[in-house]
């Protein structure tokens, strides 16, 4: 009996990964903080504005998918916001309000964000500069490049197709949100299915096992900052036909929720956990805070203090369960020993 329950109890723990109970206890949580908010608020939680939460969510959902993959191999990408500013400013003037333009004008956008994510993890694979300052440096570098031909002037309309897009529905449901559905079950896939993704948590894991096993640890280094980039770029473009127009610091704002997003999902900023589904979670859940901070009228300082804390709780929680996961996974490797010493010695 002991035997059975021992076998039964791990192979629960192994059926359901601890990420997987993070992002569910994740999307909860935003459940819970919304019917809070309803109590207080009697006219938040319409339909309508469920709808606009999720259709504002698409941003993070996207740039945090990219921000995931380097946390996962124990990086990080300060350059996400510039990148989606550049973005939307690329595609605002390329089109300038033409929808002919956007045949040309999304594959140049993509490929010139696509371009800065790969300096990006070339810097770090090859050169060995530490993803702190190369990503900073390279959105200091992108920043400059873009004030100089902009002059910090916002460019002009974006195509109305691409408004359109961020506007529409399709028997009831906004296109952002089937969108969203789209690239959660894409990037999932890519990231947990594949042979590649499987290679990015054997990375993050253990850089130097990896490499004994014979990893292209470089050459998916610069695939997963490229990749960033790319997310970046796409959540830039949808976010300029949302707002209509792009401006330089349009994607600040996105930065710090990209990466917390990533740390609420369960994902370990050293890298090797994680998957998308908890970081899916994540920007729900800041998504959701963020449309509560508007309503309640609280200032920038406010909303920042809020997501810093966010970011150190769940830190703190990731350390607690680490610790409850080792002292679980003693305790049941003792009862295994115990009892197979008790089952050789009631053989004797």
């Amino acid at each position: 009996m002991d035997n059975t329950q021992s076998r039964t109890v791990s192979f629960t723990m192994l059926a359901v990964r601890p990420e997987t109970i993070t992002a569910v206890l994740v999307l909860l949580a935003t459940v819970v903080m919304m019917l809070a908010m309803k109590a207080l608020n009697p006219t938040f939680g319409s339909m309508g504005q469920i709808a606009a939460i999720l259709t504002t969510s698409i941003f993070l959902v996207i740039a945090s998918y990219g921000q995931g993959l380097v946390i996962l191999l124990g990086g990080i990408d300060l350059s996400i916001g510039v990148v989606m500013s550049i973005a939307g400013m690329i595609i605002a003037g390329l089109t300038n309000g033409s929808n002919e333009a956007l045949v040309w004008a999304i594959p140049v956008t993509l490929l010139s964000c696509f371009a800065i994510g790969l300096v990006n993890g070339l810097g770090v694979a090859f050169l060995k500069v530490p993803p702190f300052i190369m990503t900073l440096a390279v959105a200091t570098a992108a920043f400059g490049v873009a004030l100089g031909v902009t002059a910090g002037s916002s460019q002009r309309t974006v195509a109305p197709a691409l408004q359109l897009l961020m506007s529409a529905q399709i028997c009831g449901i906004p296109i952002p949100v089937l969108l969203i559905v789209c690239f959660f079950a894409a990037g999932s896939l890519l990231q947990s299915r594949t042979a590649e993704g499987r290679k990015l948590y054997a990375i993050g894991s253990s850089i130097a096992a990896a490499r004994i096993v014979g990893l292209p640890i470089e050459a998916l280094t610069v695939a997963a900052y490229g990749v960033s980039g790319l997310c970046a770029s796409l959540a830039g473009m949808l976010l300029a036909g949302y707002s209509s127009g792009a401006t330089l610091d349009m994607g600040d704002p996105f930065l710090m929720p990209s990466i917390a997003a990533v740390v609420i999902g369960g994902a370990s900023v050293t890298g090797g956990k994680g998957i998308y589904f908890g970081t899916f979670a994540g920007a729900i859940f800041l998504s959701a805070l963020s449309t509560i901070i508007t309503v309640l009228s609280l200032s920038q300082g406010w909303r920042n203090i809020i997501q810093g804390g966010i970011i150190i709780i769940a830190l703190i929680l990731q350390t607690k369960q680490w610790y409850l996961q080792k002292m679980a996974n003693r305790r049941l490797t003792g009862q295994g020993l115990a009892n197979r010493a008790l089952s050789q010695t009631s053989k004797v």
